[in-house]
């Protein structure tokens, strides 16, 4: 005769092997039955035990946190488990300033058309291909009034990837408290490089980072400084498109070293080819006498006159 499942040593041995529904099929009981005694024992799940999950249709044993036997097999959730080089770390600066991670662990990147690229490879590095679409959106709030845009975006769901995020400093609704990662510290000409890529702009007499957190703002500031001696300037402004308070670190001519740092060798060889091609064109090519002609001294000293200037309003 078989041993009853209220046994503890007994439903702790199932319960490596079986998920709760066996169990429960198993002795001709409800499912809630099961987990009611596994709980009340201390014992952990079929998933808790193994990292991995039965599916209830067909019992076929997945990888914990996806939703598809494509991602099952694909994605590579531990690509972020240990920043060790500076390819993950520019990836990390990316998602940090670009990228989304929900409250059901669901990671997501997505860029204009122009820049699909920069979607397509981060898919490609972290084995999410299969989820990559290209959507028309239309939102007369973003965009004005019947106007369109094309989207390049990836969205996949992993609690290990969003866990490993977590641990870089990217947390779910992080737009307002994000904070640099730590991987910036060993890596931080690819980690800005990627936040120049995620959310930067790269001009003709500037360029710039933004982010609705102050506090990531700050401390990029800072520490760009330490391995540049140029302090950029902070700026905040309100956001065209959401209306929402934004924060902007900007470089002018005269801070060209920044971006030279930035797309050294030592970043890695991760980079969005139409950013880096205005860099060389506009900044290694263009010499700050050519745009003096072109747009005058004042411009290239100070630009966006329509902002804040934080710290002479302080």
């Amino acid at each position: 005769m078989e041993i009853s499942f209220s046994n503890p040593d007994y439903l702790r041995e199932l319960a490596q092997k079986y998920s709760d529904l066996e169990i429960a099929s198993r002795f001709g009981v409800r499912h809630g039955t099961i987990r009611y005694h596994r709980v009340k024992n201390g014992i952990p799940s079929f998933t808790e035990f193994t990292g991995k999950m039965k599916m209830v249709e067909s019992g076929e044993i997945r990888r914990r946190g996806t939703h598809s036997k494509e991602s099952s097999e694909n994605l590579r959730v531990d690509y972020f488990h240990e920043i060790t080089t500076p390819e993950r770390a520019y990836w990390i600066g990316v998602l940090a300033t670009d990228g989304c991670v929900s409250e059901n662990s669901r990671i997501s990147l997505s860029q204009t058309i122009r820049d699909a690229e920069l979607v397509d490879t981060f898919a490609k590095t972290v084995g999410a291909e299969m989820f990559l679409k290209t959507r028309k959106i239309k939102n007369e709030n973003f965009l004005g009034r019947s106007k369109t845009q094309i989207i390049r975006v990836v969205r996949f769901t992993s609690k290990q990837i969003a866990a490993d995020l977590q641990k870089e400093l990217i947390e779910k609704r992080k737009t307002k408290v994000l904070e640099v990662s730590p991987c910036a510290v060993l890596f931080p000409e690819a980690y800005f490089r990627g936040c120049l890529d995620g959310d930067g702009c790269v001009g003709k007499i500037n360029f710039r980072f933004s982010s609705g957190s102050e506090t990531w703002v700050d401390q990029a500031r800072e520490l760009i400084e330490q391995h540049t001696n140029h302090r950029l300037a902070k700026y905040r402004q309100i956001s065209n498109q959401t209306n929402r308070e934004v924060f902007i670190l900007q470089g002018v001519r005269k801070d060209s070293a920044v971006l030279e740092w930035l797309y050294s060798e030592n970043g890695g060889s991760n980079m969005l080819n139409r950013k880096f091609k205005r860099f060389k064109t506009y900044w290694l090519e263009k010499t700050s006498s050519y745009w003096k002609d072109k747009v005058g001294t004042r411009a290239l000293v100070d630009s966006l006159p329509s902002v804040l200037d934080l710290e002479s309003s302080r």
